[in-house]
Protein backbone atom coordinates (compact mmCIF):
# COMPACT_ATOMS: atom_id res chain seq x y z
CA UNK A 1 0.00 0.00 0.00
CA UNK A 2 3.02 2.30 0.17
CA UNK A 3 2.67 3.07 -3.53
CA UNK A 4 -0.91 4.28 -3.01
CA UNK A 5 0.10 6.67 -0.22
CA UNK A 6 2.99 8.11 -2.24
CA UNK A 7 1.55 8.27 -5.76
CA UNK A 8 0.36 11.59 -7.14
CA UNK A 9 -2.24 10.47 -9.67
CA UNK A 10 -5.69 9.46 -8.42
CA UNK A 11 -7.52 6.37 -9.59
CA UNK A 12 -11.17 6.58 -10.60
CA UNK A 13 -13.77 4.64 -8.58
CA UNK A 14 -17.15 3.63 -10.05
CA UNK A 15 -20.18 2.87 -7.86
CA UNK A 16 -23.25 0.69 -8.20
CA UNK A 17 -26.78 1.94 -7.51
CA UNK A 18 -26.21 1.32 -3.77
CA UNK A 19 -23.10 3.54 -3.76
CA UNK A 20 -20.68 0.62 -3.35
CA UNK A 21 -17.47 0.51 -5.43
CA UNK A 22 -17.59 -1.98 -8.32
CA UNK A 23 -15.08 -0.63 -10.83
CA UNK A 24 -13.57 0.21 -13.14
CA UNK A 25 -11.77 -3.08 -12.36
CA UNK A 26 -11.82 -5.60 -9.53
CA UNK A 27 -8.15 -4.88 -8.80
CA UNK A 28 -8.83 -1.18 -8.23
CA UNK A 29 -11.75 -1.93 -5.89
CA UNK A 30 -9.67 -4.46 -3.93
CA UNK A 31 -6.83 -1.95 -3.71
CA UNK A 32 -9.21 0.70 -2.37
CA UNK A 33 -10.47 -1.63 0.38
CA UNK A 34 -6.90 -2.51 1.38
CA UNK A 35 -5.97 1.17 1.39
CA UNK A 36 -8.85 1.96 3.75
CA UNK A 37 -7.58 -0.83 5.99
CA UNK A 38 -4.24 0.96 6.32
CA UNK A 39 -6.07 4.08 7.48
CA UNK A 40 -7.79 2.04 10.20
CA UNK A 41 -4.35 1.00 11.50
CA UNK A 42 -2.90 4.51 11.36
CA UNK A 43 -2.24 5.90 14.84
CA UNK A 44 -2.78 9.50 13.72
CA UNK A 45 -5.99 9.05 11.74
CA UNK A 46 -7.42 6.45 14.14
CA UNK A 47 -5.87 7.11 17.57
CA UNK A 48 -5.50 4.00 19.74
CA UNK A 49 -6.73 5.73 22.88
CA UNK A 50 -10.22 6.14 21.40
CA UNK A 51 -12.21 3.01 22.18
CA UNK A 52 -15.59 3.74 20.60
CA UNK A 53 -15.90 4.42 16.87
CA UNK A 54 -18.72 6.86 17.54
CA UNK A 55 -16.22 9.02 19.43
CA UNK A 56 -13.73 9.05 16.55
CA UNK A 57 -13.47 12.71 15.57
CA UNK A 58 -11.21 12.16 12.56
CA UNK A 59 -13.87 10.87 10.15
CA UNK A 60 -13.66 14.00 7.98
CA UNK A 61 -9.87 13.65 7.79
CA UNK A 62 -10.23 9.99 6.81
CA UNK A 63 -12.61 10.84 3.99
CA UNK A 64 -10.59 13.85 2.79
CA UNK A 65 -7.42 11.76 2.64
CA UNK A 66 -9.26 9.03 0.71
CA UNK A 67 -10.33 11.62 -1.87
CA UNK A 68 -6.71 12.75 -2.20
CA UNK A 69 -5.79 9.27 -3.44
CA UNK A 70 -8.91 8.35 -5.43
CA UNK A 71 -11.46 10.07 -7.65
CA UNK A 72 -14.38 8.75 -5.66
CA UNK A 73 -17.95 10.16 -5.59
CA UNK A 74 -19.20 11.83 -2.43
CA UNK A 75 -22.00 9.23 -2.37
CA UNK A 76 -19.41 6.60 -1.33
CA UNK A 77 -18.52 8.38 1.91
CA UNK A 78 -20.75 6.24 4.14
CA UNK A 79 -19.44 3.05 2.54
CA UNK A 80 -15.83 4.17 3.02
CA UNK A 81 -16.28 5.07 6.69
CA UNK A 82 -18.10 1.81 7.45
CA UNK A 83 -15.29 -0.09 5.71
CA UNK A 84 -12.69 1.73 7.82
CA UNK A 85 -14.72 1.08 10.97
CA UNK A 86 -14.87 -2.67 10.28
CA UNK A 87 -11.12 -2.77 9.59
CA UNK A 88 -10.51 -0.75 12.77
CA UNK A 89 -12.47 -3.27 14.83
CA UNK A 90 -10.66 -6.24 13.27
CA UNK A 91 -7.29 -4.62 13.95
CA UNK A 92 -8.13 -4.03 17.61
CA UNK A 93 -9.31 -7.62 17.94
CA UNK A 94 -6.12 -8.96 16.33
CA UNK A 95 -3.96 -6.79 18.56
CA UNK A 96 -5.61 -8.18 21.68
CA UNK A 97 -5.28 -11.78 20.50
CA UNK A 98 -1.62 -11.43 19.50
CA UNK A 99 -0.21 -8.86 21.92
CA UNK A 100 -2.39 -8.91 25.03
CA UNK A 101 -3.81 -12.38 25.68
CA UNK A 102 -0.50 -14.33 25.41
CA UNK A 103 1.20 -12.32 28.20
CA UNK A 104 0.62 -12.15 31.95
CA UNK A 105 1.38 -8.51 32.72
CA UNK A 106 1.54 -5.08 31.12
CA UNK A 107 5.30 -4.84 31.46
CA UNK A 108 5.76 -7.70 29.00
CA UNK A 109 2.93 -6.39 26.84
CA UNK A 110 4.59 -2.99 26.57
CA UNK A 111 7.87 -4.64 25.66
CA UNK A 112 6.11 -6.57 22.89
CA UNK A 113 4.20 -3.50 21.65
CA UNK A 114 3.86 -3.21 17.85
CA UNK A 115 6.09 -0.49 16.45
CA UNK A 116 3.34 1.51 14.74
CA UNK A 117 1.53 2.27 18.02
CA UNK A 118 2.74 5.16 20.24
CA UNK A 119 3.52 4.24 23.85
CA UNK A 120 1.01 6.46 25.69
CA UNK A 121 -2.08 5.50 23.64
CA UNK A 122 -1.07 1.84 23.93
CA UNK A 123 -0.97 2.05 27.73
CA UNK A 124 -4.49 3.48 27.66
CA UNK A 125 -5.58 0.64 25.38
CA UNK A 126 -4.18 -1.95 27.82
CA UNK A 127 -6.14 -0.33 30.65
CA UNK A 128 -9.29 -0.45 28.58
CA UNK A 129 -8.83 -4.14 27.81
CA UNK A 130 -8.57 -4.84 31.54
CA UNK A 131 -11.73 -2.89 32.41
CA UNK A 132 -14.95 -4.65 33.45
CA UNK A 133 -16.84 -2.77 30.74
CA UNK A 134 -14.67 -4.28 28.02
CA UNK A 135 -14.72 -7.76 29.55
CA UNK A 136 -18.53 -7.86 29.54
CA UNK A 137 -18.69 -6.57 25.98
CA UNK A 138 -16.06 -9.08 24.90
CA UNK A 139 -18.01 -11.98 26.41
CA UNK A 140 -21.15 -10.90 24.59
CA UNK A 141 -19.30 -10.57 21.28
CA UNK A 142 -17.70 -13.99 21.72
CA UNK A 143 -21.10 -15.61 22.28
CA UNK A 144 -22.54 -13.85 19.25
CA UNK A 145 -19.63 -14.94 17.03
CA UNK A 146 -20.19 -18.56 18.04
CA UNK A 147 -23.76 -18.26 16.78
CA UNK A 148 -22.59 -17.23 13.33
CA UNK A 149 -23.07 -20.02 10.82
CA UNK A 150 -22.39 -20.46 7.12
CA UNK A 151 -19.28 -18.25 6.73
CA UNK A 152 -18.67 -16.98 3.21
CA UNK A 153 -15.74 -18.08 1.07
CA UNK A 154 -15.41 -14.87 -0.97
CA UNK A 155 -12.17 -13.79 0.69
CA UNK A 156 -11.28 -10.15 0.01
CA UNK A 157 -13.67 -9.92 -2.92
CA UNK A 158 -16.64 -7.77 -1.96
CA UNK A 159 -20.23 -8.93 -2.28
CA UNK A 160 -20.89 -5.83 -4.40
CA UNK A 161 -18.33 -7.05 -6.96
CA UNK A 162 -19.76 -10.57 -6.93
CA UNK A 163 -23.31 -9.29 -7.36
CA UNK A 164 -22.22 -6.95 -10.17
CA UNK A 165 -20.57 -9.83 -12.05
CA UNK A 166 -23.65 -12.05 -11.67
CA UNK A 167 -25.96 -9.25 -12.84
CA UNK A 168 -23.90 -8.90 -16.03
CA UNK A 169 -24.67 -12.55 -16.78
CA UNK A 170 -28.30 -12.47 -15.59
CA UNK A 171 -30.43 -9.36 -15.19
CA UNK A 172 -32.01 -10.64 -11.96
CA UNK A 173 -29.97 -12.39 -9.25
CA UNK A 174 -31.77 -14.11 -6.38
CA UNK A 175 -30.52 -14.17 -2.80
CA UNK A 176 -30.23 -17.95 -3.04
CA UNK A 177 -27.94 -17.69 -6.09
CA UNK A 178 -25.68 -15.20 -4.34
CA UNK A 179 -25.63 -17.35 -1.19
CA UNK A 180 -24.49 -20.39 -3.18
CA UNK A 181 -21.77 -18.47 -5.04
CA UNK A 182 -20.36 -16.92 -1.85
CA UNK A 183 -20.38 -20.24 0.05
CA UNK A 184 -18.84 -22.49 -2.58
CA UNK A 185 -15.58 -24.00 -1.35
CA UNK A 186 -12.47 -24.51 -3.44
CA UNK A 187 -11.75 -28.23 -3.83
CA UNK A 188 -7.98 -27.83 -3.36
CA UNK A 189 -8.21 -25.88 -0.10
CA UNK A 190 -8.51 -27.07 3.50
CA UNK A 191 -11.09 -25.45 5.79
CA UNK A 192 -11.21 -25.47 9.59
CA UNK A 193 -14.96 -25.87 9.99
CA UNK A 194 -17.38 -28.24 8.33
CA UNK A 195 -19.79 -26.85 5.75
CA UNK A 196 -22.43 -29.51 6.40
CA UNK A 197 -24.85 -26.91 7.74
CA UNK A 198 -24.36 -24.71 4.68
CA UNK A 199 -24.84 -27.62 2.30
CA UNK A 200 -28.02 -28.60 4.11
CA UNK A 201 -29.42 -25.07 3.84
CA UNK A 202 -28.66 -24.87 0.12
CA UNK A 203 -30.43 -28.20 -0.39
CA UNK A 204 -33.44 -26.81 1.48
CA UNK A 205 -33.53 -23.73 -0.75
CA UNK A 206 -33.36 -25.86 -3.89
CA UNK A 207 -36.23 -28.03 -2.66
CA UNK A 208 -38.36 -24.93 -2.05
CA UNK A 209 -37.53 -23.67 -5.55
CA UNK A 210 -38.69 -26.97 -7.03
CA UNK A 211 -42.00 -26.67 -5.20
CA UNK A 212 -42.29 -23.09 -6.38
CA UNK A 213 -41.82 -24.09 -10.02
CA UNK A 214 -44.43 -26.84 -9.60
CA UNK A 215 -47.04 -24.69 -7.88
CA UNK A 216 -46.23 -21.55 -9.83
CA UNK A 217 -46.16 -19.47 -6.64
CA UNK A 218 -43.35 -16.93 -6.09
CA UNK A 219 -41.34 -17.78 -2.95
CA UNK A 220 -38.11 -16.33 -1.55
CA UNK A 221 -36.22 -19.59 -0.98
CA UNK A 222 -33.38 -17.84 0.85
CA UNK A 223 -35.62 -16.11 3.43
CA UNK A 224 -37.73 -19.25 3.83
CA UNK A 225 -34.65 -21.20 4.97
CA UNK A 226 -32.51 -18.51 6.62
CA UNK A 227 -35.28 -16.52 8.29
CA UNK A 228 -36.11 -12.80 8.13
CA UNK A 229 -33.55 -10.05 7.78
CA UNK A 230 -31.88 -8.46 10.78
CA UNK A 231 -32.94 -4.94 11.84
CA UNK A 232 -29.79 -3.26 10.54
CA UNK A 233 -27.39 -4.81 8.07
CA UNK A 234 -28.79 -6.74 5.12
CA UNK A 235 -27.38 -10.15 4.28
CA UNK A 236 -25.63 -10.73 0.94
CA UNK A 237 -25.35 -7.02 0.10
CA UNK A 238 -22.02 -6.24 1.71
CA UNK A 239 -20.80 -3.17 3.56
CA UNK A 240 -22.97 -0.09 3.91
CA UNK A 241 -26.39 -1.47 2.90
CA UNK A 242 -29.30 -1.53 5.34
CA UNK A 243 -33.05 -1.95 4.97
CA UNK A 244 -33.43 1.82 5.14
CA UNK A 245 -30.81 2.63 2.49
CA UNK A 246 -32.10 -0.09 0.17
CA UNK A 247 -35.70 1.15 0.49
CA UNK A 248 -34.58 4.72 -0.21
CA UNK A 249 -32.74 3.58 -3.33
CA UNK A 250 -35.76 1.64 -4.59
CA UNK A 251 -38.11 4.58 -3.91
CA UNK A 252 -35.70 7.03 -5.54
CA UNK A 253 -35.31 4.74 -8.56
CA UNK A 254 -39.08 4.54 -9.00
CA UNK A 255 -39.42 8.31 -8.65
CA UNK A 256 -36.58 8.85 -11.13
CA UNK A 257 -38.15 6.41 -13.59
CA UNK A 258 -41.56 8.09 -13.31
CA UNK A 259 -40.00 11.52 -13.70
CA UNK A 260 -38.01 10.33 -16.72
CA UNK A 261 -41.12 8.90 -18.35
CA UNK A 262 -42.96 12.18 -17.80
CA UNK A 263 -40.10 14.16 -19.32
CA UNK A 264 -39.90 11.84 -22.33
CA UNK A 265 -43.65 12.13 -22.91
CA UNK A 266 -43.48 15.92 -22.68
CA UNK A 267 -40.56 16.00 -25.12
CA UNK A 268 -42.42 13.79 -27.58
CA UNK A 269 -45.47 16.06 -27.43
CA UNK A 270 -43.30 19.14 -27.93
CA UNK A 271 -41.53 17.55 -30.90
CA UNK A 272 -44.84 16.63 -32.53
CA UNK A 273 -46.09 20.17 -32.02
CA UNK A 274 -42.87 21.64 -33.44
CA UNK A 275 -43.01 19.34 -36.48
CA UNK A 276 -46.58 20.45 -37.16
CA UNK A 277 -45.61 24.11 -36.83
CA UNK A 278 -42.60 23.65 -39.12
CA UNK A 279 -44.75 21.91 -41.75
CA UNK A 280 -47.23 24.79 -41.63
CA UNK A 281 -44.39 27.29 -41.96
CA UNK A 282 -42.92 25.41 -44.93
CA UNK A 283 -46.35 25.32 -46.61
CA UNK A 284 -46.83 29.04 -46.03
CA UNK A 285 -43.35 29.83 -47.35
CA UNK A 286 -43.96 27.76 -50.49
CA UNK A 287 -47.22 29.58 -51.11
CA UNK A 288 -45.56 32.96 -50.59
CA UNK A 289 -42.67 32.09 -52.91
CA UNK A 290 -45.03 30.81 -55.60
CA UNK A 291 -47.25 33.88 -55.28
CA UNK A 292 -44.22 36.16 -55.59
CA UNK A 293 -42.89 34.33 -58.66
CA UNK A 294 -46.31 34.33 -60.30
CA UNK A 295 -46.72 38.05 -59.64
CA UNK A 296 -43.37 38.78 -61.25
CA UNK A 297 -44.16 36.59 -64.25
CA UNK A 298 -47.57 38.22 -64.66
CA UNK A 299 -46.07 41.67 -64.58
CA UNK A 300 -43.57 40.63 -67.23
CA UNK A 301 -46.28 38.93 -69.32
CA UNK A 302 -44.26 35.71 -69.39
CA UNK A 303 -46.76 33.22 -68.02
CA UNK A 304 -49.53 31.31 -69.74
CA UNK A 305 -52.92 31.28 -67.89
CA UNK A 306 -53.10 27.46 -68.17
CA UNK A 307 -49.69 27.11 -66.53
CA UNK A 308 -50.80 29.52 -63.85
CA UNK A 309 -53.85 27.36 -63.05
CA UNK A 310 -51.74 24.17 -62.93
CA UNK A 311 -49.31 25.71 -60.44
CA UNK A 312 -52.07 26.13 -57.88
CA UNK A 313 -53.25 22.53 -58.05
CA UNK A 314 -51.97 20.81 -54.85
CA UNK A 315 -49.65 17.82 -55.22
CA UNK A 316 -51.01 14.36 -54.23
CA UNK A 317 -48.88 14.45 -51.07
CA UNK A 318 -50.13 17.89 -50.05
CA UNK A 319 -53.71 16.91 -50.82
CA UNK A 320 -53.39 13.79 -48.67
CA UNK A 321 -51.81 15.77 -45.80
CA UNK A 322 -54.52 18.39 -45.94
CA UNK A 323 -57.25 15.74 -46.01
CA UNK A 324 -55.70 13.93 -43.03
CA UNK A 325 -55.44 17.16 -41.07
CA UNK A 326 -59.10 17.96 -41.77
CA UNK A 327 -60.17 14.47 -40.67
CA UNK A 328 -58.07 14.81 -37.52
CA UNK A 329 -59.76 18.10 -36.72
CA UNK A 330 -63.19 16.53 -37.24
CA UNK A 331 -62.39 13.58 -34.95
CA UNK A 332 -60.92 15.79 -32.25
CA UNK A 333 -64.09 17.89 -32.12
CA UNK A 334 -66.54 14.99 -32.43
CA UNK A 335 -68.16 14.30 -29.09
CA UNK A 336 -69.57 10.93 -30.22
CA UNK A 337 -66.23 9.10 -30.49
CA UNK A 338 -65.85 5.35 -31.01
CA UNK A 339 -65.00 5.03 -27.32
CA UNK A 340 -68.59 6.00 -26.47
CA UNK A 341 -70.00 3.41 -28.89
CA UNK A 342 -68.16 0.38 -27.50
Amino acid sequence: MHNVHTRKERKLILLNRLNQPIGPTEDVVTELSSFLGTLARNATLCPFDIFDWRSMDTKKDLWDYTKEKYIIPEAAKDWALVTIREAWRRHRRDLKINYYDPYDNDEIRMAKKPGHIPECPYRELLKYWKSEKFKKMSETNTKNRKKLMNPHTAGKKSFALIRSKLEKENESVSAKELFVVTRTRKPDRLYKASNENTTSKIAGMEEIEKQMSTNGQPVDAFSAVMGPEHPRRLRLYGVGVTKTTLKKKVDNSEQTLNATNDVVQQMQERMQKMEKQMEEQRRTMRQEVIADVVAQLQRAGLIDPNILAAMFVPSPREATSAQTAEQGDDIEGDESSTEDLT
